[in-house]
């Protein structure tokens, strides 16, 4: 289907799942901010 090699594909995912964790945590701290900031409910 690609032409990454099964190491390479490894590789891009390992990258990709740590990004994506940095910015599901970075999101998750603005909004505490914003909310302790300024309630929404």
């Amino acid at each position: 289907m690609s032409s990454l090699s099964e190491s390479e594909a490894r590789e891009f995912h390992s990258a990709y799942i740590t990004g994506f964790i940095g910015f599901t945590i970075i999101a998750i701290t603005a909004h505490a901010l914003l909310y302790m900031w300024k309630p929404w409910f």
